[in-house]
């Protein structure tokens, strides 16, 4: 039964479920009603760390039964197929469940769909057997590479955002793609423009590229409203854009996520140290999670949730390292992931400062100068390497 399965591998699940997961997890069982919005909620602010919401999940779940418990495993396997298939959740191990679905699910039933996506330039199905372990790109031209950049805002222009889509159109240009940029889009008018790409026949990979200023849930329009990233993502899912299923879809985001700060961190003096113009650090890569929020995505952030992100008349640190790493790594054959591993590991060793407006009381402000520190957050669910080669 599948509530016994999840009890069997609790330990497991309760130290692999990140924290996007639980909630992703979280907001699929509340659509789905086996949890109501309370117990959901329940959840999520009764419990300070992470392994006590992924274990008051679990056994929020299990409680629900058999029913209940199918939903989740079935869940999990879309929001984090990893942990899915390391806990081995795919193997026949449930008895159909014989006990009727619980009172919540009554109108709820049960569908398993199966999708066979083909690969690119091959008219053979797609099976988990496939021992291809390298997504094909070979199509010319590769596929398209969309850039919006979002430079002329009411009160300030992002100075530098056109070296950044320079930089940008000039290594996609050499990696094959079919670049196309749009400048200064209203929030509406990213969203059309990118659910507009969804319905194009595409060729092995569709790279889309922002720059903007962004928050918490999304980035900005000129007009400053916001574009949550769902409305950036989800038009490329395997559900509405069946030309890009089983092939990747990358998406590069240079904006802010909040309006934190990263510390400045010293490590061991065996570090390579960088001078950055403004002065000299010693910093270390961040950790950074995957996520799985839809089959074959990649979204790499310029910096980690809740914190600003730095750029200037240069251009921005993620997108200048991101290009200079992309056109370094083609050349020797590197995965995608390895690329972004070091373009994290050169970002967040630089170093510059920042000057903060603070307000001490309503008769006056002072200037105060913080040491700027940044690092980029790639999240993905790709099943396959994937690698950029020059045409």
């Amino acid at each position: 039964m599948a509530d016994k399965v999840l009890a069997d591998v609790q330990i497991q699940l309760t130290k692999g479920l990140t924290l996007t997961v639980i909630k992703q997890l979280l907001d699929d069982l509340k659509m789905d009603k086996v949890l109501n919005e309370e117990e959901a909620e329940t959840i999520l602010e009764s419990n300070a760390a992470r392994a006590d919401k992924a274990r008051d999940l679990i056994h929020s779940v299990e409680k629900k039964g058999c029913v209940a418990s199918e939903i989740m495993i079935a869940k999990l396997k879309v929001r984090d197929q990893h942990l899915y298939n390391e806990l081995k959740l795919g193997r026949p191990l449930l008895p159909a469940c014989e006990e009727p679905a619980p009172e919540a699910l009554a109108h709820q039933p049960i569908t398993v769909s199966v999708h066979s996506v083909v690969h690119a330039g091959s008219n053979s199905p797609f099976t988990d057997d496939d021992s291809n372990e390298v997504y094909t790109m070979d199509s010319i031209p590769r596929g398209f590479c969309v850039i919006i950049n979002n430079e002329e805002f009411k009160n300030e222009k992002r100075k530098g955002s056109d070296k950044d889509a320079a930089a940008l159109e000039k290594v996609f240009k050499i990696l094959g793609f079919d670049v196309q940029i749009y400048t200064n889009q209203e929030a509406e008018a990213m969203k059309k423009l990118l659910l507009d790409f969804s319905k194009k026949e595409h060729g092995d990979c569709f790279v889309c590229c922002v720059l903007s200023h962004g928050e918490k849930e999304g980035v900005l329009g000129i007009d400053e409203e916001l574009c949550p990233m769902k409305d950036i993502l989800s038009p490329f899912d395997g559900i509405n854009c069946s030309s890009l299923a089983g092939k990747p879809k990358v998406f590069f985001i240079q904006a802010c996520r909040g309006e934190n700060m990263e510390a400045n961190v010293v490590v061991s003096e065996d570090n390579v140290v960088e001078v950055d113009g403004l002065g000299l650090t010693i910093g270390g890569p961040k950790n950074t999670y995957s996520i799985s929020q839809y089959s074959d995505f990649l979204v790499s952030m310029s910096t980690v949730d809740d914190h600003v992100s730095y750029r200037n008349e240069g251009g921005s640190w993620f997108i200048q390292a991101l290009c200079k790493q992309l056109e370094d790594g083609s050349q020797r054959g590197d995965d995608i992931l390895t690329i972004l591993t070091r373009v994290n590991n050169e970002v967040s060793r630089k170093v510059g400062e920042v000057e903060v407006q603070q307000s001490r009381c309503c008769c006056f402000s002072f200037v105060t100068t913080h040491v700027a520190k940044m690092t980029p957050e790639p999240c993905y669910t790709l099943r396959k390497k994937l690698i950029f080669r020059i045409a």
